[in-house]
């Protein structure tokens, strides 16, 4: 089955299929093995990539539109999981999306722990914005697109509920 997955700005073509037990994957081309195993609770995973071990939180945000998070050694991260359909309709919305402010949100309720920026700073997308703990781990929330800050709208120690805005950025 072939897959688009976007994270942090970069896009790559993933093809997986099952095969006793293991997934052969290929990304960009490029052949991997993986074995993936859940500990009861289908949120958490443990996968074997080309014999390197990974832990792995990972569960939907908005499925139906291809949208999950994972969380790899405490960072956490927003993924697009596209199969050829959801590919066909977001490059679709892209393409009259308008050019105004971004808003990074809250992917679940949490404290914030750190501020990483200050309204005036330019930010890089992939850049981090926000440290949010939740579920006694905490995650480097990021930014997606580029621009300045206009307004930061958490402070360390304040409570967040999920989807909640935390930062504004206008895009350049």
């Amino acid at each position: 089955m072939k897959f688009v997955v976007r994270v942090e700005g970069q896009e790559k073509t993933v093809f997986i299929e099952a095969s006793n037990g293991h997934y052969n994957v290929e990304i960009d081309g490029k052949p991997v093995t993986v074995d993936c195993r859940s500990f009861g609770n289908k949120d958490f995973l443990s996968l074997l990539i080309d014999n390197e071990s990974y832990m792995i939180e990972s569960g939907p945000v908005k499925p139906d539109q291809g949208r999950y998070y994972a969380r790899v050694m405490g960072r956490h991260y927003e993924l697009d999981v596209l199969d050829e359909l959801l590919v066909a309709v977001r490059d679709a919305e892209s393409a009259t999306e308008h050019t105004g402010p971004y808003t990074v949100l809250s992917p679940m309720p949490g404290r914030i722990v750190g501020v990483k920026v200050t309204v005036g700073d330019e930010v890089e997308a992939g850049s981090p914005v926000v440290i949010m703990e939740a579920m006694k781990m905490q995650n480097e929330l990021v930014t997606h697109v580029a621009g300045v800050v206009r307004e930061v709208l958490v402070a360390v120690g304040g409570t967040v509920d999920s989807q909640a805005p935390l930062v504004v950025i206008e895009k350049r």
